[in-house]
């Protein structure tokens, strides 16, 4: 039953892959919405309370990699914040379930702007500079926080 999910899973990233840039990013990333509750949830379980601030967030989330031996963290410079990764966290591609592919970097992305999003209360627009879905070695992510 999990290989026949598999392919189901890989069949939909193929459709995917088919649709317009715009409707791809769409597409995943209220797919990466998703496991944005389990994110804050990990984190807040780590710093055992809720996390109330940007700084709380970077340290939950850190402290949530070193757990599960995951290298990269997230770092903040000013009003920028950069997380580099040295692997994949997405725990579908972890376990073998998904395949990594550019399409889950749009997941990713959307996962990172909802929680960057509900923790300030304001946007998160979030860039992919590299990625290790497209090809590189790592994955970069900046995160700018906008006030409008």
């Amino acid at each position: 039953m999990i290989e026949k999910n598999r392919r189901w899973v890989g069949s939909l990233q193929t459709a995917i892959n088919q649709l317009s840039k715009k409707d791809r990013l769409m597409v995943m990333r209220e797919a990466g919405v998703g496991c944005s509750s389990d994110i804050l949830a990990l984190c807040e379980s780590v710093l055992n309370h809720p996390v109330g601030s940007l700084e709380d967030l970077i340290t939950g989330w850190n402290t949530v990699r070193e757990s599960k031996n995951l290298q990269g963290k997230w770092v903040m410079h000013g009003d920028c914040i950069t997380g580099t990764f040295h692997e994949c966290g997405c725990p579908l591609v972890r376990s073998g379930f998904v395949q990594l592919t550019p399409i889950q970097c749009l997941c990713s992305k959307g996962m990172i702007e909802r929680v960057f999003s509900h923790v300030t209360c304001k946007k998160a627009d979030v860039h992919i500079k590299q990625s290790i879905g497209n090809g590189y070695d790592i994955c970069e992510f900046t995160v700018m926080i906008r006030d409008d």
